[in-house]
């Protein structure tokens, strides 16, 4: 009996290291920590040189009395020039602030989680398509601001880039209050009075326990 004790305790040691093994890998290796953490650097070096040499283009293009159809050269970091129209350039100042503000949720969310020995591996690609999330969200924001679904958002302040640029940096940074914001748009452009799904009559739930009908509807 007393020969069978620590048999026992050597499993439960086992099971106990095999689930600590387990975890272990689960973790982000070093090596793809350190890409992500060098990624996340380049990412923020580059929104911010391309976000500084569009400014003043952009004051520009939407600078009272200029013509709407004007255009001006930009070389984001040299690298070839574009034709920007104060629209175009305004769509290029959002996508450029949303990523800067997703950049800021990611960074201090691997940040703490770096620094706490917890970033997993199921996490990758989170970091990898938060810039992507953002940027989406704030373009969908953006357009319902100047088509105007949003109080306040028309008038002679409908092209201020600092306004737009700063919700499209808080859009990529609390993207979840800002999908929440869409939802309350959607609900109320969309309402309907009754449920659609409830007053079929011919709804799944009601056939799924007998066989379909050979004749058809």
């Amino acid at each position: 009996m007393s020969g069978t004790v620590p048999r026992q305790h050597d499993e439960a040691a086992e099971h106990t290291d095999g689930a600590g093994a387990a975890a272990r890998q689960h973790h982000l290796p070093t090596a793809a920590t350190a890409a992500l953490g060098v990624l996340l650097l380049a990412e923020v070096v580059l929104l911010c040189g391309g976000l500084l040499s569009l400014w003043p283009i952009l004051l520009a293009l939407v600078a009272p009395g200029t013509d709407a159809a004007a255009t001006a050269r930009w070389s984001p970091l040299g690298l070839g020039e574009w034709a920007l129209t104060a629209d175009v350039a305004m769509l290029l100042a959002v996508i450029l602030c949303s990523a800067l503000g997703s950049f800021v949720h990611a960074a201090t969310s691997f940040a703490t989680y770096v620094g706490n020995r917890r970033l997993y591996a199921s996490w990758l690609w989170w970091y990898l398509l938060r810039a992507g999330i953002g940027v989406a969200l704030a373009l969908l924001v953006y357009l319902l601001l100047r088509g105007g679904l949003f109080a306040g958002s028309s008038g002679a302040g409908a092209t201020n880039p600092y306004g737009f640029s700063g919700i499209a940096g808080l859009c990529g940074l609390f993207s979840k209050q800002a999908t929440d914001k869409l939802r309350e748009i959607c609900d109320t452009i969309l309402s309907t009075k009754g449920d659609g799904d409830r007053d079929r009559g011919d709804k799944l739930a009601a056939v799924q326990n007998r066989d379909p009908d050979p004749a058809g509807p």
